[in-house]
């Protein structure tokens, strides 16, 4: 009970969320859970962590939620970055500003992003490559 008066006093003080600043944020997450492979990575930590994976291997919990952790931040920041076009944000640089993410962090998930159909090249600005959200 104790941690559960914490956590609510910690919440308390930081006061009212301003849903407009982190609209963005928000969206991605909501993006990121409605995820098929995230939904099926949560679903089947159990299974797959009491019994193995469909090769026998066992999985210690942490393991697996290293796996599930790393995936969940990765189409995150995919999907944020993908809101960030979509908002205006077309260059590396300013997709880059805009998330909080560094450059090349972004140029690595940009080309996933591209492999998957998710946004386009569109060509250069200022020679600066540039995309647009699909």
């Amino acid at each position: 009970m104790e941690v559960v008066n914490e956590a609510t006093d910690a919440i308390r003080k930081q006061g009212r969320l301003d849903a407009a600043e982190v609209a963005l944020e928000l969206e991605a997450c909501e993006m990121t859970v409605s995820d098929e492979t995230i939904r099926w990575l949560v679903g089947k930590e159990v299974r797959i962590t009491t019994q193995g994976d469909v090769y026998g291997r066992s999985w210690d919990l942490a393991a697996y939620e290293s796996v599930l952790f790393k995936e969940l931040e990765r189409e995150y920041l995919k999907n944020l970055i993908y809101l960030a076009i979509r908002e205006g944000s077309v260059s590396v640089r300013e997709i880059s500003a805009r998330i909080g993410v560094d450059v090349l962090r972004v140029s690595y998930l940009l080309a996933d992003l591209e492999r998957t159909n998710r946004v386009e090249f569109t060509g250069m600005q200022e020679r600066k490559p540039v995309f647009a959200a699909l």
